[in-house]
């Protein structure tokens, strides 16, 4: 069976051909093989090439008009990144294969469903030493050589998240490799390990993922600060944090994915449909946002969440009972911790830290019963920011956790009602209540008010903002007899 594919793939495939010599050898190797035998769309190609990669990678990148680097010199490891005609990227990667020997270099890949191979040049024919076409058919996850894990930690996460995404079972030799290999998985760069830590977070039901790696004790090695099974209240808290994030995935899916009440299984999804459904299209649009081109909101979400727990389980200073009271300093230093940890970029660092103040300023507005004004909302996104929006549903899903426990309807209700009134002001009156005029800038108010230091300006151009909110100011003259009026309180 020769297999044939949509325009723009079969464009690239005529790219890497003619720019094939006749001493070469390509084949599709990988994931996209697997999902050719699998029926699904081909996206990303992985390809095994014999002779020189980056010669060849540079020839395809050009021919593409496409741009190219090495992920890896010392293995001979290229990606072309091609953009296709929808303005999605699409990566070619290219490695060498290992001898020049495609069936040695099968046999020293991961898992057997990956060691399949289809000759680029003759698409009728696929070699498959190790029955990996048949591991597919029965849906079994099977490691290629007996130290492949061994060879290559990281593969230790591609195993749970294969399984948990395509639902395949583990095989007993696999799982005792993991279970042999898992203390190497801190020999893994960082970088590796993001990686595929956060395309397991991208899965729809990604909270099963992670509560596999939880139950074979791999969360330690990935995030420093877990232990499992040596501190009780650290246990606690990563369950709550797992149930937290499945509510989390149940939320995405009845407002984003089906907006209909009658979609929901009990009482309180009803409600949520019914009271959030309206924010069905820009919350969508939320997490198409973009922090880091490389990494899905969603996943940074999820990661922040599982961190949650270890913070909450941070050495507190006296009265810090979780996040809520955590001081600045001190959460900023966490933060860090975690940033430097998962290889965050600064702008995804900051969004975390907004993210723990705005679960922070959500608990106590709850527990203080506030009363809900448009100055709430502007004192609630100028301390969370972007990250609002989404500390408002966690925050929302970490009551309905609670509730669970406690039978507790009065904060399920309080916290949806905030939730709701926070997501209104953020999509539909941010240039009112969160972002309002100020009709002066930060020179004006140095001048009137005879200030240089910034946080002291700061502060001025938020007071202003509140005065336009509540309507006490409307233009330029009305924010100059503001400041001039209270230039005393400023000395």
């Amino acid at each position: 069976m020769t297999y044939q594919f949509g325009s723009e793939t079969e464009s690239i495939f005529s790219a890497l051909l003619n720019n094939l010599n006749s001493d070469n050898k390509v084949y599709m190797v990988g994931g996209v093989v697997r999902d050719i035998l699998m029926n699904r769309p081909v996206h990303d190609i992985d390809l095994s090439f014999c002779g020189n990669v980056r010669d060849f990678a540079k020839r395809v990148a050009d021919y593409l008009d496409a741009s190219f680097f090495m992920l890896n010199v010392k293995f001979q490891t290229a990606r072309i990144i091609y953009k296709s005609q929808s303005g999605k990227k699409r990566w070619i990667d290219i490695v060498a294969t290992r001898e020049n020997n495609i069936l040695e270099d099968l046999t020293y890949r991961d898992f057997t469903v990956n060691a399949i191979a289809i000759d680029l040049q003759d698409r009728s024919k696929i070699i498959d030493p190790l029955n990996g076409a048949k591991d597919l058919k029965k849906k079994c996850l099977q490691i290629c050589r007996p130290d492949s894990l061994e060879n290559d930690p990281v593969r230790i996460l591609r195993a749970i998240r294969l399984a948990v995404q395509f639902d395949w079972e583990i095989s007993s030799t696999t799982i005792n490799a993991i279970k042999y290999s898992a203390f190497k998985l801190p020999d893994v760069s960082s970088e590796r390990k993001r990686d595929e830590l956060f395309r397991i977070f991208d899965l729809p039901n990604s909270y099963t993922a992670i509560r596999i790696l939880a139950h074979l004790n791999l969360l330690e090695y990935c995030f420093p600060g877990f232990n499992n099974g040596k501190n009780q209240e650290l246990n606690f808290l990563l369950d709550h944090a797992i149930a937290s994030i499945q509510k989390f995935s149940q939320f995405d899916q009845l407002i984003i994915g089906t907006y209909s009440p009658e979609g929901a299984s009990d009482f309180r999804q009803g409600e949520l449909v019914m009271r959030l459904g309206r924010f069905r299209d820009p919350l969508a649009a939320y997490f198409q946002s973009i922090i880091h081109q490389d990494r899905s909101l969603k996943s940074l979400i999820i990661s922040s969440v599982l961190y949650y727990a270890i913070i909450q389980n941070s050495p507190k200073t006296q009265n810090e009972r979780n996040i809520v009271d955590q001081k600045p300093d001190k959460l900023d230093k966490l933060v860090k911790r975690a940033a430097k940890e998962l290889v965050l970029s600064s702008a995804e660092k900051k969004w975390m830290y907004d993210f723990y103040e705005g679960i922070g300023m959500f608990e106590r507005i709850i527990q203080q019963d506030t009363n809900l004004t448009p100055e709430l909302t502007f004192l609630f996104f100028n301390r969370s920011k972007f990250s609002g929006v989404a500390a408002c549903l966690i925050s929302l899903t970490n009551t309905l956790v609670r509730g669970e426990f406690r039978q507790n309807d009065t904060d399920w209700h309080k916290s949806l009602e905030l939730c709701r009134y926070f997501l209104n002001a953020y999509f539909y009156h941010y240039n009112e209540w969160i972002n309002p005029p100020i009709f002066i800038n930060g020179h004006d108010v140095m001048k009137i008010l005879k200030i240089h230091d910034g946080k002291e300006i700061g502060w001025w151009i938020n007071q202003l903002k509140l005065e336009t909110i509540n309507g006490n100011i409307k233009n330029h003259k009305d924010a100059t007899k503001f400041l001039m009026t209270h230039k005393d309180n400023s000395n």
